[in-house]
């Protein structure tokens, strides 16, 4: 699959005791315009399954060439500080990564078991950001960060 370009976004959630929790995902995709649904794909295994899988709330934030350190920083299978400095609050409360490309606010829709995955699908409530038209995406190619698209 190394042989195929993905985006690299943050997807990202307030915790009930207010913390933030957000991990990397490379597996964004668009679903349907009616209603408007996006998905992303969540490990099993992951140390944070419960937290996203039964997250009632998220945003997904496309995160621009210049973000390789947040998508390091969140793709730590460890346990980990978020920086609150690397995050904003959208216009409904979520937290969504300063400086990101475009950012979708979604309330969770369905999910789907897929293998070792599952197939977590929101409802996109809320979407800022995509007005910098010069601003290139952050994608992964064969186990390394690209700019999307390079010239």
């Amino acid at each position: 699959m190394g042989q195929f370009p993905t985006g690299v976004c943050v997807v990202a959630l307030e915790t009930e005791d207010g913390e933030i929790a957000a991990m990397t995902i490379n597996s964004f995709v668009s679903v349907s315009l009616e209603p408007l649904l996006v998905c992303w794909s969540l490990h099993n295994d992951s140390g944070r399954f419960d937290l996203f899988a039964k997250a009632k709330r998220f945003s997904i934030s496309i995160l621009s060439s210049t973000q390789g350190e947040q998508a390091v920083a969140y793709a730590s299978r460890a346990d980990y500080n978020p920086r609150e400095s690397d995050f904003d609050k959208s216009a409904s409360g979520l937290p969504v990564v300063q400086g990101a490309l475009a950012t979708f606010e979604c309330s969770a829709h369905t999910n789907h078991p897929a293998g070792d995955h599952t197939m977590i699908l929101g409802k996109v409530t809320g979407i800022s950001g995509g007005a910098d038209d010069a601003a290139k995406a952050l994608g992964f190619y064969r186990g390394e960060f690209v700019s999307v698209p390079e010239n």
